[in-house]
């Protein structure tokens, strides 16, 4: 199975978190991990994933724009080819309180499952806190990440 996971980081939590859900996925699996300031939607779109996390944050009380946005120029680019992605998930870090980050991250998991390109969207999202505005992330929370992205592999198949 190929497994694409977009980050959008500044300070390198997204990526850190990245790395933790490439680690439970199995052997067999190609998983990559990309930054969506780095990699076009261009790039995937050639690859078509089997599976795909977009990871944002958000910053300054706003959700991930660069991601969302990304993710719209994928979906343009799968929908001429024909091509879909089987199934989707994300994660958005931030530095707030986790029962106020809430309604965000249902617009963010809203966006990824508007997409068209996307068979089957996850119905929960990974919203890791960081300490500060730099982070890390909290170890609780890198170990929930843990929890989230096993269930998440155990709803796949």
């Amino acid at each position: 199975m190929k497994v694409q996971i977009m980050t959008n980081t500044k300070f390198g939590n997204g990526k850190k978190l990245a790395e933790l859900l490439k680690a439970e996925f199995t052997a067999g699996d190609e998983v990559t991990i990309a930054d969506v300031k780095e990699v076009s939607p261009e790039n995937v779109a050639k690859d078509v994933p089997d599976v795909l996390i977009l990871g944002g944050a958000i910053r300054v009380f706003k959700n991930d724009g660069k991601s969302k946005k990304w993710l719209k120029k994928l979906d343009d680019l799968l929908q001429k080819s024909g091509n879909k992605i089987k199934y989707g998930t994300g994660f958005l870090t931030h530095a707030m309180p986790t029962n106020k980050v809430q309604g965000m991250a249902k617009k963010y998991l809203a966006k990824i499952e508007s997409s068209s390109i996307i068979e089957k969207t996850y119905h929960e999202l990974l919203t890791p806190r960081v300490e500060g505005q730099q982070g890390p992330i909290f170890p609780e929370d890198m170990e929930n990440a843990k929890t989230y992205i096993q269930d998440f592999i155990k709803w796949m198949k």
